[in-house]
């Protein structure tokens, strides 16, 4: 394990509450190899014993004598009866070579037919009390009970284990109180009977099931299909969507019809959607997925509801320097441009529009691809009437009218010499020139 989850899973571990209800937890510890139960009779020596008296999830040392199509026998040590494993409880559903040495677990004995039913480490069963039916590797069925600081408190039949945050799920988990009740299926990650630690890692489940989806989804993925995703992560250019074991890319602009300035505007970690493929790359393990494919634009019938001349009704949703944007239904905005506002001048936006406010304007232009709606404010506001004629009308308060600015001197202005043969300055030859 990393440090990270190292440090993950001492924060948790050391949380009062589940330490204390860890503890409580703890089974008995089971009987040393070769010694008898208190109140039970001792078997022979390096033998088990009465085998219908073992238990589910008892652990056995065995060693892998033959294969078939569908199963492994095992040669178990300490048992007389064959040890007996499906195939199908390895993830490669392949299981360990002719020859393997290791510890198997006890899933039901049938002596009738001299069997012992066995399970692998790395397989899925039910978990006793005894802290020997656990093993490093194993996925086993947990309930979880709680939340705390550092991730998730669980039920692992008997016992009481914990899931750090980082192994919830292959993603980033917001919040954890979702699963919180749910039963689901996790890979033990460390087992400490002594310390009464046990951690679980369900994200381990999740990409082994991811990786074997992976190379059946490559050849299947096609341009045009919809699936189904879950948001694993968002950038402020887009999200990347599992779409059941390979990571799409969702630009920005192909999650909504509106312009959005985030994807955390419309979507959330961790939230089911449904895509469109856009484009399928499987040299550079690429595919670009849209959203907004299977909503209806709302752009597409807008020169028929909103024809130019019309008046319509909208809320402002943002002010800017240049005009005010208002929106005319759901996906789609008109701007007013500052210059249609009002007849007179007008230095801010603001002061004659607010956002939230109802406003009604008349279509300019629609232009459907450009996804553009220009409105005017002032084309539904009289036009006010020109201004008087200078000094006619006016109030007694305004400035009186003033005469024409008339020249008085009329001789030539003051300055050089004057006698008109040197320009202003006079005849340069006079001065040495």
């Amino acid at each position: 394990m990393d440090k990270e989850l190292e440090a993950s899973i001492s924060a948790g571990l050391s949380d009062d509450a589940l330490s204390r209800q860890m503890n409580a937890g703890g089974a008995k510890a089971a009987p040393a190899d070769g010694e008898a139960a208190e109140g039970e009779d001792a078997p022979a020596p390096n033998m088990i014993g009465d085998e219908e008296s073992i238990e589910s999830g008892t652990k056995l040392m065995g060693k892998v004598d033959s294969k078939t199509d569908s199963d492994l026998f095992v040669n178990l040590e300490r048992s007389r009866l064959q040890g007996i494993i499906p195939r199908t409880d390895y993830p490669d559903g392949n299981g360990p070579p002719v020859g393997f040495n290791g510890a198997f677990f006890v899933d039901r004995v049938d002596v009738e037919n001299g069997l012992i039913h066995l399970s692998s480490p790395r397989g899925r069963r039910k978990v006793t009390g005894d802290w020997d039916s656990v093993n490093v590797g194993q996925t086993v069925e947990c309930s979880v009970t709680g939340t705390n600081k550092g991730g998730l408190q669980v039920q692992v039949g008997q016992l009481r284990g914990f899931m750090p945050a980082s192994q919830i799920d292959i993603g980033f988990v917001s919040d954890m109180s979702q699963f919180v009740g749910q039963r689901i299926e996790a890979r033990v990650i460390e087992v400490k009977p002594e310390k009464k630690n046990l951690v679980l890692s369900r994200a381990a489940v999740l990409k082994e099931a991811r990786k074997g989806m992976e190379a059946e989804l490559w050849e299947t993925l096609k341009p045009g299909e919809t699936r189904d995703g879950i948001v694993r992560a968002m950038k402020p250019y887009g999200a990347f969507v599992d779409i059941g074991g390979v990571d799409g890319f969702l630009h920005i602009g192909e999650i909504s019809h509106n312009r959005i300035g985030h994807p955390s505007d419309v979507l959330k970690d961790g939230q089911k959607i449904q895509v469109k493929i856009l484009k399928v790359d499987p040299e550079s393990r690429k595919v670009g997925l849209g959203m907004k494919q299977l909503s209806k634009d709302p752009w597409q019938q807008l020169e028929e509801s909103y024809p130019v001349g019309s008046t319509l009704k909208g809320k402002v949703t943002r002010c800017t320097e240049f005009g005010a944007f208002v929106e005319i239904e759901e996906g789609v905005e008109g701007l007013i441009h500052i210059s249609e506002l009002d007849h007179k001048r007008v230095s801010r936006v603001s002061d004659i529009v607010r956002v939230n406010e109802e406003v009604e304007a008349k279509v300019l232009t629609v232009e459907p691809n450009r996804k553009r709606v220009s409105l005017s404010l002032k084309a539904l506001k009289d036009k006010p009437a020109s201004a008087a004629p200078r000094g006619k009308g006016k109030k007694k308060d305004e400035e009186p009218d003033l005469p024409a600015y008339e020249r008085q001197r009329k001789g030539p202005l003051k300055g050089g010499t004057g006698d008109g043969k040197g320009g202003l300055f006079g005849d340069p030859s006079k001065f040495g020139g």
